[in-house]
This record gives C-alpha cells, sequence and structure tokens, in this order.
C-alpha cells in the first residue's frame, strides 16, 4: 500500500511539472519574420551569438529566392542585420559560427550542396572575406549538407569535418586538419576515414569514452551504417562501430548528443523516418552509453521513441528540474497519421513521457532543422525551427514555462584549447548529484546551437563546484557558485590560488618568425616553451617585467608558452612561423 502511495505522489508530482511547461510561438512578436528553406531534405539554422554581445542571435539559410538572412538579437528581440555584402541568394543548407583561427571574434562557414562552401573570416570592423581557397578548401559543389568543428589532435586549432550526401563515387566525407595558420589540410585518408561515398546529413565530435580525446559520429542515410570513429590520439581514428553496437542501419537523419541520465558519458540520439518506409529499425533510436564501452538501444524502454517522419532534435532541460528533456521537429503534417513533433519530459533519469499540454500550438508545419538558445537571457532554453515552403516563417518557440526553479549558464573562452571551448566537458555538482554537459559545434538536423550551456538547478540556489575539463588538460574548478546567473568562464582562470587577468601579458607577435616579446604588469619568474606532446624546449628566467625570446631554434608549428610570476602563472598558445 505505501508503495502505490509513493508511485501516485510521484505521478502527480510529474503532472504538475507537466502542466507548468509552456512553448509559445514568438517569432513574429519578437522580429523574425523571413521565409526561409526549399524542398528536398530542408535546411538547418544558426542560434549561436555571432557578434559576441552575449545575445544569442539567429542566421537563416538562403532558399526559395529568400537571402541568407541574419537576425542579430538585441535585447530578446531579433533585427535584420546587414553582415555579407553582397548578400547571398543561391540555395544554402546550414550555416556555421566559429572561431576557426582564434582571434577572438565568429567566423561564418555557408554550406551549400549545389552551389559549393564558403568560408568567411571576419576582421577588424565586423568584416568578413572569403578565404576558401586561401585557406585550402574545396569550393566546388560536393553535396555538402553540413560542417562540423573539433580539435582532433588538442592543438588548440579547430578542424573541420565535411558531410557529404552523395553516391558518387569521387567524392566522399572529408576531413581537413587545421594547421593553426589560417590554412587547412586534407588528412581524410591518413586518418582513417571511409572512402565510400554515403549518404550523410551530418556528424558530431564528442568524447564517447572520456579520454579527453574527440571521437567522431557520422551518420548515414539508407545507405549503410552509421560509424563511430574512435580517435587514437595521434591524428588517426579507428572504426568502432560494430564493438560499440553503434553502427546501426537507419535514415538517419540527425545525430544528438547529451548525457540524459546524468551518469557522465554521453548519449547518441539519432532521428529517422518511419519503420515501413525504408529500414527495419522502428523509427528514431536513443543510444545509452554504457561507461564508455558500449551502447544499448533503449528506445522503447525509456520512452523515447517517435514512429515518424523525424529531422531535428534538442535535448536541453525545458523546466529546468535538473534533468534532460527531448525535442523532435518532424514533417507529417496529416492529422492521425503521423506526429509533427515529439516533446518527451524525463522524468527518472532513465524513462520519458510525452505531456500533452503545453503549449506548441498549431506546430504541424513541415519542420527541418531545430536548434535551443536563449532569447532573453532568462536562464530557460528556447527552440526555433526551420520550416519549409514560400510563405513559412521560422517558429521561435519561446520558453514561457511558469515555474520557479533556478538555473546556471555557462560559456567557456580558451586559451591554450581553442576559443570557443569545443569540446570541453562541464561538470556540475548539487549535493552529490552531477549533471554534465559537452561543448559541440554540428549536431541536429545540420545545425547549429547555441555555444553556451544550460543548465537547471530546480529549487537549489548554490552549486557546490563548477569543473570544466578542457581538451589542453587544463582543469578550472569553481565552488559555490550562485544560481541565477550566466557564468563565463575563461581557461585557466582558477589555476593559481591568487588568480591574475590572463590578458594583463602582452605576447607578440603571435604567429612569430624569430623573436617574441613577453611584457607584463609584475616580473616574470619564468617561461616554459612546450610542444603539443608536452616536451619542454625553451626555459628562462628573467625577473624582469619584459623579456625577448629568440624562436629560430623552433621549427613551424604550434607551441604552448608558460608564463610564471609570483601571482600565478598563465599558458598562452603560440604559432611559429
Amino acid at each position: 500500500m505505501k508503495k502505490k502511495a509513493l508511485l501516485l505522489i510521484l505521478l502527480i508530482g510529474n503532472y504538475i511539472s507537466i502542466a507548468q511547461i509552456l512553448f509559445e510561438d514568438e517569432a513574429l512578436l519578437r522580429g523574425v519574420t523571413s521565409q526561409s528553406g526549399y524542398d528536398g531534405n530542408g535546411n538547418g539554422l544558426s542560434f549561436a551569438d555571432y557578434n559576441m554581445d552575449g545575445w544569442d542571435d539567429l542566421t537563416l539559410p538562403s532558399g526559395l529566392g529568400q537571402t541568407l538572412t541574419f537576425y542579430k538579437n538585441v535585447g530578446g528581440f531579433f533585427v535584420e542585420d546587414n553582415v555579407l555584402s553582397p548578400s547571398i541568394n543561391y540555395n544554402t543548407r546550414s550555416i556555421s559560427w566559429s572561431d576557426y583561427d582564434n582571434d577572438g571574434d565568429k567566423d561564418l562557414f555557408i554550406v551549400s550542396d549545389s552551389e559549393g562552401n564558403r568560408l568567411y573570416r571576419q576582421d577588424s570592423g565586423f568584416v568578413f572575406n572569403d578565404v576558401t581557397t586561401s585557406a585550402g578548401l574545396f569550393t566546388d559543389a560536393i553535396e555538402t549538407y553540413s560542417v562540423s568543428w573539433g580539435d582532433i589532435n588538442n592543438d588548440g586549432c579547430l578542424d573541420l569535418f565535411f558531410s557529404n550526401r552523395t553516391l558518387n563515387p569521387s567524392i566522399t566525407n572529408y576531413l581537413f586538419k587545421n594547421n593553426c595558420d589560417g590554412t587547412f589540410s586534407n588528412i581524410t585518408i591518413s586518418a582513417g576515414i571511409s572512402q565510400s561515398p554515403k549518404l550523410t546529413f551530418g556528424a558530431s565530435f564528442f568524447d564517447y569514452n572520456n579520454d579527453g580525446l574527440q571521437d567522431l559520429y557520422v551518420i548515414n542515410d539508407k545507405n549503410g551504417s552509421n560509424i563511430l570513429y574512435k580517435n587514437n590520439g595521434d591524428s588517426t581514428f579507428t572504426d568502432v562501430s560494430i564493438s560499440t553496437n553503434t553502427g546501426i542501419v537507419v535514415d538517419a537523419m540527425s545525430v544528438t548528443i547529451d548525457d540524459y541520465n546524468n551518469d557522465g558519458f554521453f548519449d547518441i540520439y539519432i532521428t529517422n523516418t518511419p519503420s515501413d518506409v525504408a529500414t527495419p529499425t522502428l523509427g528514431s533510436v536513443l543510444l545509452k552509453n554504457i561507461n564508455g564501452v558500449s551502447f544499448e538501444d533503449v528506445s522503447v524502454t525509456s520512452g523515447a521513441l517517435l514512429d515518424g517522419w523525424c529531422w531535428g532534435s534538442n535535448f536541453f532541460d525545458a523546466d529546468n528540474d535538473s534533468d534532460l528533456d527531448l525535442y523532435v521537429s518532424c514533417i507529417y503534417t496529416l492529422p492521425g497519421e503521423r506526429q509533427s513533433y515529439g516533446f518527451y519530459e524525463n522524468t527518472t533519469l532513465e524513462s520519458f513521457i510525452e505531456p500533452n499540454t503545453i503549449g506548441f500550438i498549431n506546430n504541424d508545419l513541415q519542420s527541418f532543422g531545430s536548434v535551443i538558445g536563449d532569447i532573453d537571457n532568462d536562464g530557460k532554453a528556447d527552440v526555433a525551427v526551420i520550416n519549409n515552403g514560400l510563405t513559412i516563417a521560422p517558429n521561435l518557440w519561446k520558453n514561457n514555462t511558469t515555474t520557479t526553479n533556478n538555473y546556471l549558464t555557462v560559456s567557456l573562452e580558451g586559451t591554450v584549447s581553442n576559443k570557443d571551448g569545443i569540446g570541453s566537458k562541464i561538470e556540475i555538482s548539487i549535493n552529490g548529484n552531477m549533471q554534465y554537459r559537452y561543448i559541440i559545434n554540428g549536431e541536429g538536423y545540420i545545425s547549429q546551437n547555441s555555444l553556451k550551456e544550460f543548465f537547471g538547478l530546480g529549487t537549489h540556489t548554490i552549486v557546490d563546484y563548477i569543473k570544466v575539463y578542457w581538451l589542453s588538460g587544463t582543469v578550472d574548478t569553481f565552488v559555490n557558485v550562485a544560481a541565477n546567473q550566466i557564468l563565463n568562464i575563461v581557461e585557466g582562470s582558477t589555476l593559481s590560488t591568487n588568480p591574475f587577468d590572463i590578458h594583463s601579458y602582452k605576447v607578440y607577435p603571435n604567429p612569430v618568425d624569430k623573436i617574441l616579446t613577453l611584457e607584463g604588469e609584475s616580473e616574470i619568474e619564468m617561461i616554459n616553451i612546450y610542444n603539443v606532446q608536452g616536451a619542454s624546449l625553451i626555459r628562462e628566467y628573467p625577473y624582469t617585467n619584459k623579456f625577448n625570446i629568440n624562436m629560430n631554434s623552433l621549427s613551424k608549428g604550434v607551441y604552448f608558452l608558460k608564463i610564471n610570476t609570483a601571482s600565478g602563472s598563465i599558458t598562452k598558445r603560440l604559432i611559429k612561423e
């Protein structure tokens, strides 16, 4: 009898929580009016802060006569922004913002399967220059649907993966290594990436086994199984799809990575078409990570199965109750036939339910890419969705949930690791209960989520600690962090008991050819220059606040400079020309 009473209490509690969740379309109210999208597999979109003012902006692809559109977020409302001149009016599939050259601003990658891809470097004055050719990237149309950014060798420079959806035998997916000098090298073959053409919509870099290296999961539509590549630590990969049970055959449309059960290992969600259409797999797939060794299909047992025409997907904590919920966008619009979207509330960390009273009114369009961000910086994650059609604007599903639950939003800035903090793992603890996030650039259906990470804290007002595990190996720890704030974390800022401003030391020129100059406010006690393998190459004890280092003994490449003072130490990345 006691067990039944407890179960009833839990169910009542769940329903109360469900009644509070509410999403309403505020696209027109907040200034998003442009139509976008085109028939034939649709498009993705970006919810990233491209001008680095702390507000998540929207970027919509071009198609059906609509130009590539940039919406600047101004205090929670969107204003159309003139970013590129001339504007792009040919069909594009997706957009990706990243700081690939680590200069402190966001660069733009535009993907078009029909017209070819373009990389635009942002220079001073918010000016964008097409550097595709000079960077060593393809300008030809190679059926690219999306790109993903990651750092495969932990050198602090973002590498680039092309997902190409084609069976043309002369085109495969491509992996480009960032040479840390503004150029890229095609290492697809030497890295061990499959040379067979695939119908690939997307891929995500993430660390499935928690060894500090970025692995790669590639999803394929119809032709062939999905592939999990394990990072060997030497810029090569091994296909571990069979041993990890991730080599499933589905009409894979999107891959979404997160830790839905808070066990410290990141799980995989894959959207799919209906099981009676093309593949033997029943609907969309949730793969639970089992201790970084293998994955288990828990789609049915978890309650997260959606057997429909599914495209975009996103994990996020809709009601800030400390667990990750799931949103899925779909294209089927006939009542009683297939779902036009799915929303799954996480109830026990291992199971989901589908509540009905959560808003999403008139969510019956042909929806493709979906992304999460925070429109008004209120700590509640919102959802933007792109739809197909000549007169169909995107949906901007504002999270209007009424809740007293608290939140913490975290943004990262790398100094030795890449500037965007991509590949970093964030861990928080409250009374011994952990939550984890991982910074990914490239997931969902050919889209880009906010580079901020959103944590729901429930009723708690203090986070016992936050740890950031950077790809450089640095671990920053903050204790007793107050709730309801946006916390900007700079790599290395907690490594000293007496931390000082890591920007207070000038290191120039960088890139450097012969002489490197260090200049700071306090006396430099020791400097150490080491390579990416950690071997010390130059060590000096200047005991002055300005010092010149002869770099002639070093070959071209990436190095790290560690500066020790009486106040603490900082590490910066160097490029030797």
